[in-house]
């Protein structure tokens, strides 16, 4: 924006907020705040000091002498709320800021401040006392934001400890302190990771206050009410951008202290009883980047380039910057001057384009006149009944608004130079109320358009989005964000002609609304914007004309004109696009185009797909290369309106001379100069034969079975062949029973090609009687010996399938010898496979000639039936190795074929049989998890698949090859499995790193794979791995802080073991002692692990020096352990202190020294044998 135009608006600001300020007076009664503003070294400083009452004589009432208070930026303006009104100086605080601030005022509430900053400054506050600081950092600003001053954190340390004094003291006398509830509050804390922060909701079951500050890395929350709440999984192993925590129970309140990690900011709000904190981090390109590594690929383009006219730009930003202060938006100037009229529209009639037209359009259309303020604020009062109310939803990354009109109303949803535009059919005010701030954080301020039929909602979002639409019922739902939620159905466009032979453009948009002029409040040009019912139906990429421009588009169309004279109307085929001369269409005059009513440009209308070989190889020349070079040179110096037909003359010549790859390329450079010309059947039909050429047959297939060729029986000629060569033989005996007028009129050798490849098709059809008409009718002239042979072995293998052997093997003897290898090997195969059927030869020796014959052909369906039907044969003969590899290279090189899929299930079921089946069991180990490694991509998807890991696995351990074990059911965690049977397998992996001792591995496949809404049994065992590993890497407190909130069978034996590891003999003791319980009193003889926990017991008691617990386990297992095969030990052990020596020394090093991990895994036996009901496995990945 130039000097003398910010002055202006300067100016226009200054002066509405004096008669603002002056006509609004303000009910509530402002406070004097002292405020200080400063421009430190590279930031700026705000501060507001409100009265100091001093420190709350009673600590439990909140510090409020700085209020409530909100601080947040739009469009370049910082706003600060205060619950209080206040009093400021706006005019010195400009003074003192000049390179930071260029606007200020006061709201008449006096409770906000307003301030338009110069720059997209950061924003930092901080409370301290009775003083909000504020600090404005550039947007280079890195690490930590700038201190408080040494006097202030001085006063604050002071006010803390005087905080602290009264606190101490109303423990002691407080009254809450000895007060015992009947139904005391609970409070359970949920921790989930997200993408970009961390959540942490805490649960109350009744309303409770709260306050919250973050300082210094730290957050903290007080609630007024006590309760127990549990903080190990913010402890032991903390989510994302959370370091520790802990909490304190004092004066009645419960206040958590959360230390986070650097470069965090913290949100909180209340969910129901909930009080949610939101943890991210303040870097948002930080925040990004943690969410995806990635940019998501953009299905409607969005402009990135920024407007180009300074003076426009200068406009647009200071109207948003002005709107978010509370200001009335400064209105566009017009800079289209008189000659900018808006074009009308007549949809009755093409004819219509006089100037007499104007005033028929007005019902159809609706024009924003230059008159008419283009854009205006869009907000109502939320209790007017006739506003729509605009309900917004946050999914993710994306923001989906809710239109939810009472009757069906067409719409229009695209995106232009990155503002959004949503159109629908109906004048109507619109609600925003319900939006919220993170909407409008995301989404921008939004600007309504209300024209005379139709109403026009605009955002201009801070970032990149996708755009989509969709309706139900009679709501629309806009959704803009990084996913595409409903599919858009692509209005296609073709060329047309108008009775009076002026070209025009067809848009095929169904059931089409309105259309309305509108201009574009910042680029200043003509829209002509269609509506549509749904469901969505858009242009998918935009499409550039000389005379306008085809918006992309989510929902509807979307013109920018170009010319004075352009009109849009609506005809029984969708939309036309139209100009009184008629459009100027690139190359469009030129045979590229296929015209709307089908008839063709390239080729003969009664048979597009006829290809005249014969007519199009006579050229002007003597030989091919003189013929050829008469096309180069004839495309090469067309003119732009003829290049497209010497191409096309070009490739058919090329054709004629099987030069498939040629001709496609010069059918291609025609398309590109042509962008019409596809629509055309006979250039469809010339791309599809190129095809067949190439032996692309999947892309044959795609263009000759166009809708308009669907009648030409040349057409289904050339698809009968392709579909051959993708072996889809019913497709292709349909084709050619629709192409037999066609056969006769190409030469013999194609049509040899034609009748082999239709006697087949009825071969593998089962139609005998086809398969002979055909090769009966193949000319005898047939020049190529490859037909001839091709013929012969049809019909022989037509003898086979009728059951004449003797037949079928005498022409097999025959073509074996013949000069056509592919014929020659085919014969062989099939000469050799019936005489193994018929009992003339022995399996070994089939299998010896599938052998040789798998080296002599190789490429194409052959190859594939040698390799299935030899694979077959050697599993069958128990070579197992050996079978499964050939299969594999089957489907290594046929992927993509019917047999080829089958053959690679065949495998999976083979190679899951060999270990589901017990048929591994045979096997050496070794041996059978060297199968498995060299075959686990067959390995079954789903339960079938796991059981067989699984089992594999326990094999392993049952022979002590715990890493190979561990291999397997780790690639199961990382590849096959999610959900719950993700977290079960995860916990057997674990127990083997535990036996393999390994307990860092086993913690992580434990923390790796959590799970919200696991069964109970499966969380608790899950929590006593965890603890187990945590104890063996001797972290101890966070071990017994994560029993500690579990009650389960076998926590009290683990929480015992876990004191006796970390030598607490005191705490050990005891808790042995109770996890035998009663058993003392029951007289049947101690089990081993029984007289083990005892002896444990009193060992601890002695090491304790507790004499009297040493009495206590004499007293109530003396008789037992006397009557056992420890009792000279349990004598030794039970000693009196002062009696003990070198005796109990050693035994206790020999208790210490036995390993207890065998008794913990054997406590698990049988606990992760049988999958979860319902689990999900997902694709083998391997």
């Amino acid at each position: 924006m130039s000097l003398s135009r910010f002055g202006v608006h300067l100016f226009l600001f200054a002066l509405l907020f004096v008669l603002t300020f002056g006509l609004l007076v303000s009910s509530a009664v402002a406070e004097t705040v002292v405020f200080e503003a400063a421009e430190e070294n590279g930031y700026g400083r705000l501060v507001f000091g409100w009265p100091d009452t001093g420190v709350p004589a009673d600590p439990n009432v909140a510090d409020e002498r700085v209020p409530p208070h909100e601080a947040l930026v739009s469009a370049g303006v910082l706003v600060i709320k205060f619950e209080r009104a206040f009093d400021i100086d706006t005019d010195e605080l400009l003074r003192r800021m000049p390179n930071y601030l260029a606007l200020v005022r006061v709201d008449p509430d006096a409770k906000a401040v307003r301030m338009a900053m110069k720059l997209d400054f950061k924003i930092h506050t901080r409370k301290a006392g009775n003083e909000l600081y504020v600090d404005l950092l550039p947007p280079g600003w890195s690490g930590a934001p700038p201190p408080l001053p040494a006097a202030v954190v001085a006063r604050l340390k002071a006010e803390e400890e005087e905080r602290q004094a009264r606190l101490a003291a109303f423990d002691e006398k407080g009254p809450k302190a000895l007060e015992i509830e009947d139904n005391p509050p609970s409070v359970e804390l949920r921790v989930g990771e997200r993408p970009g922060f961390t959540r942490l909701s805490f649960a109350w079951d009744r309303p409770v206050l709260y306050s919250t500050d973050f300082r210094d890395n730290r957050i903290t929350v007080t609630f007024d009410q006590i309760a127990e709440l549990a903080l190990s999984s913010l402890r032991v192993d903390p989510p994302a951008l959370i370091k520790d925590a802990r909490l304190e129970k004092s004066g009645g309140r419960l206040t958590i202290f959360i230390e986070t990690e650097p470069g965090v900011k913290v949100r909180d709000f209340r969910e129901d009883l909930s009080v949610v904190l939101d943890v991210s981090p303040s870097d948002p390109a930080a925040a990004a980047a943690a969410v995806a590594r990635a940019e998501p690929t953009l299905i409607l383009p969005v402009p990135e380039s920024p407007l180009t006219d300074p003076v426009k730009a200068a406009e647009v930003k200071a109207a948003a910057a002005a709107e978010a202060a509370g200001l009335e938006a400064p209105a566009y100037a017009d800079r289209a001057g008189e000659d900018d009229a808006v074009p009308s529209v007549d949809e009755g009639s093409e004819q219509a384009r006089s100037e007499d037209a104007d005033a028929a359009v007005v019902e159809a259309t609706d024009v924003l006149s230059d008159a008419e303020p283009p854009v205006q604020s869009g907000e109502v009062e939320p209790g007017d009944d006739k506003a729509l109310t605009v309900l917004s939803e946050v999914v993710g990354r994306s923001v989906r608004l809710t239109f939810p009109w009472s009757s069906p109303v067409d719409a229009a949803v695209f995106q232009r130079e990155g503002r959004v535009w949503m159109v629908f059919d109906r004048a109507t005010a619109l609600d925003l109320s319900r939006l919220g701030a993170i909407v409008l954080e995301r989404l921008g301020e939004p600007q309504i358009v209300t024209l005379e039929r139709a109403t026009v909602l605009q955002f201009v979002p801070n970032e990149r989005v996708l755009l989509a639409a969709s309706e139900k019922d009679t709501h629309w739902i806009v959704t803009l964000g990084d996913v595409i939620v409903e599919p858009t159905r692509p209005v296609s466009l073709t060329r047309a002609w108008s009775a009076g032979g002026e070209p025009k453009v067809l848009f095929d948009l169904e059931e089409a609304g309105r259309i309305h002029w509108v201009r574009d409040p910042v680029i200043q040009d003509t829209l002509a914007v269609v509506t549509a019912e749904g469901p969505p139906q858009g242009v998918l990429a935009p499409r550039n004309f000389v005379e306008f421009e085809a918006l992309a588009t989510a929902q509807g169309l979307a013109f920018v004109s170009r010319a004075d004279d352009l009109y849009v109307a609506a005809e029984a085929g969708g939309i036309a696009v139209s100009r009184g001369s008629g459009l100027t269409l690139s190359a469009g005059d030129g045979p590229g185009y296929a015209s709307a009513g089908g008839r063709s440009v390239v080729g003969d209308a009664s048979a597009p797909a006829r290809m005249d070989f014969e007519r199009w190889r006579f050229s002007p020349g003597d030989t091919f290369t003189e013929r050829k070079q008469f096309h180069q040179r004839a495309v090469s110096s067309a003119s732009p309106e003829k290049v497209v037909g010497e191409r096309i003359k070009y490739a058919k010549f090329l054709l004629a001379y099987r030069l498939g790859a040629e001709a496609y390329t010069m059918l291609r450079a025609a398309k590109v100069e042509s962008e019409l010309i596809d629509q055309d059947p006979a250039y469809r039909a010339l791309m599809g034969v190129a095809n067949v050429m190439m032996a692309r047959y999947d892309e044959a297939v795609a263009d000759l079975s166009s809708p308009k060729l669907a009648e030409d029986p040349h057409a289904a000629l050339w698809l009968g062949v392709a579909e051959a060569g993708r072996n889809d033989w019913a497709a292709a005996g349909q084709a050619f029973s629709r192409a037999e007028q066609a056969f006769a009129f190409y030469d013999t050798d194609l049509q040899a090609l034609f009748r082999v490849k239709a006697a087949e098709a009825a071969l593998l059809t089962g139609d005998i009687g086809s398969v002979e008409f055909n090769l009966d009718r193949i000319p005898e002239d047939v020049s190529a010996e490859k037909w001839g042979a091709e013929a012969a072995l049809v019909r022989g293998r037509m003898f086979e399938a009728s059951g004449r052997v003797d037949e079928a093997l005498e022409v097999y003897d025959r073509l074996v010898s013949s000069e056509v290898r592919e014929v020659a090997a085919r014969a062989r195969f099939g000469h050799a496979m019936l005489r193994y059927q018929l009992g003339g030869i022995e399996e070994a020796d089939l299998v010896r000639e599938l052998q040789s014959l798998r080296l002599a052909w190789r490429g194409d369906d052959l190859e594939l039936a040698v390799l299935e039907q030899l694979g077959e044969l050697l599993i069958a003969r128990g070579e197992l190795v050996d079978g499964l590899n050939v299969w594999r290279s089957v489907v290594g090189q046929f992927p993509e074929t019917e047999r080829g899929r089958k053959i690679a299930s065949r495998m999976t079921d083979t190679f899951a049989d060999l270990f589901l089946a017990r048929g591994a069991d045979t096997m050496d180990p070794v041996e059978a998890l060297t199968v498995y490694y060299n075959f686990r991509e067959l390995t079954p998807i789903g339960r079938r698949g796991d059981a067989l890991i699984r089992d594999l696995a326990d094999r392993m351990v049952e022979v002590d090859l715990l890493d190979k074990a561990a291999d397997l059911l780790q690639h199961q965690v990382d590849n096959r499995l999610r959900g719950a049977a993700r977290s079960q397998v995860a916990a057997k992996l674990a127990l083997i790193y535990l036996m393999n001792h390994q307990p860092a591995k086993a913690l992580q496949a434990i923390r790796s794979t959590k799970q919200v809404r696991l069964p109970d049994d499966l969380t608790n065992k899950r929590r006593l791995l965890e603890a187990r590993a945590l104890s063996d890497l001797g972290l101890y407190d966070h071990a017994l802080d994560l029993l500690s909130e579990t009650d389960a069978e076998g926590v009290a034996d683990l929480v015992a073991e876990i004191h006796w590891a970390s030598q607490q003999w005191d705490v050990a003791a005891v808790k042995f002692e109770e996890a035998l319980g009663l058993r003392w009193r029951d007289p049947l003889e101690l089990t081993a692990e029984e007289r083990f926990q005892v002896m444990r017991a009193a060992i601890s008691y002695s090491l304790a020096d507790n004499a009297a617990g040493i009495e206590r386990i004499r007293s109530k297992f003396g008789d037992l352990m006397r009557k056992s095969p420890d009792a000279s030990s349990f004598a030794v052990v039970t000693d009196p202190i002062e009696m003990q020596g070198v005796a109990f020394r050693d035994l206790a090093k020999s208790v210490a020294a036995t390993d207890t991990l065998d008794s913990f895994v054997a406590s698990f036996k049988g606990s992760f044998s049988e999958p979860l009901a319902g689990d999900e496995t997902g694709p083998a990945i391997n």
